[in-house]
């Protein structure tokens, strides 16, 4: 069971300096700004389908069939985070379980720490691309560059999940367009668990706009905002995980054939 404890607010989120290089004398005039800084402790609040219904995934007739196959040879799945096993991206920035997000940024890349299983992210920032000896993982290696405020995270080299409702093959391919903004100019707003927690420090929002595409296994590209509230940079909490404990409750419930 995890107790949160009211905190007091603190923000510790260092800036980036800004270069201007201004004209004289009607010379020409070049200006150069430097990107956003989302540095700080973030707690996603809301997540929407910005073409309608639901946030569970449409899926193609193949991918169907497949997460259907990996089900049929075990009686019963265990479920995954009553043994504390991470399901990687994109279900890690989807989460709206009032677990945190600590964002780190420096100049050639941003670490996320998410306490929710202790899953740990990196996006690159130093122009390198995605590798080819790259060994896949859940979260996958994730390069970004900047349009302006938006950062653009692309993620690739992302290892199998069988399992509703993000599953992933080694086509997966993930787009995130990140911007800051404020409360009042976005609609959605805190669902009732995440309202129920620590109030934010204040109004900022930070906003994830993921592209799920894989043609094996989606009913084409699958899109979802997650909207996330600034908070002290001391809530988060240790996570402890065992991810050997639910593979052996996978095993007891293997179909003998």
């Amino acid at each position: 069971m995890r107790i949160r404890h009211t905190r007091h607010p603190a923000v510790g989120a260092y800036a980036l300096p800004v270069l201007c290089l201004l004209a004289m004398g009607g010379e020409a005039v070049a200006q150069t700004t430097a990107p956003a800084d989302f540095s700080g402790v973030w707690m996603a609040f809301a997540v929407e389908n910005p073409d309608g219904g639901g946030n569970a995934p449409r899926y193609s007739e193949a991918g169907r069939a497949a997460l259907d196959a990996f089900a049929a040879q075990f009686h019963e799945i265990p479920e995954t985070g009553a043994a504390c096993v991470g399901t990687g991206m994109p279900s890690v920035m989807l989460s709206t379980v009032s677990y945190p997000i600590e964002l780190v940024q420096i100049e050639s890349r941003i670490v996320m720490v998410a306490e929710l299983e202790t899953q740990i992210r990196r996006v690159y920032l130093d122009g390198r691309e995605h590798p080819e000896d790259f060994l896949p993982t859940s979260v996958g290696h994730s390069i970004g560059t900047w349009e302006g405020e938006t950062l653009v995270i692309d993620t690739a080299l992302l290892e199998e999940w069988p399992l509703r409702p993000w599953p992933r093959s080694d086509a997966t391919r993930i787009v995130e367009r990140v911007r800051l903004t404020k409360l009042a100019d976005v609609d959605a707003r805190p669902t009732g668990f995440v309202a129920s927690v620590e109030a934010p420090v204040n109004d900022d929002v930070l906003v994830f706009d993921i592209t799920v595409t894989d043609p094996s296994l989606y009913d084409g590209p699958q899109r979802r905002i997650a909207y996330y509230q600034r908070m002290s940079d001391s809530a988060t909490l240790e996570y402890a995980c065992s991810k050997g404990l639910w593979l052996e409750q996978l095993e007891e419930q293997r179909i003998e054939r």
